[in-house]
């Protein structure tokens, strides 16, 4: 879950109204869909954990 994080953001929603488009014009099926959202997802959490250098550590 924590891995979906990131589809909210600008990037991630554009890639969800592109990839929803192209299912309701029948350019591809919902289940390639899916595996682009979770390439995505691990693209995008590499990314910043190898080029993030600061973190947030919230305490409750």
């Amino acid at each position: 879950m924590a891995y979906q994080l990131y589809r909210n953001t600008t990037l991630g929603n554009s890639l969800q109204e592109s990839l929803d488009e192209l299912i309701q014009s029948q350019q591809i099926t919902p289940q390639l869909a899916l595996q682009v959202l979770l390439q995505f997802d691990k693209a995008i959490n590499s990314a910043l954990a190898q080029r993030v250098r600061n973190r947030v550590n919230f305490r409750i």
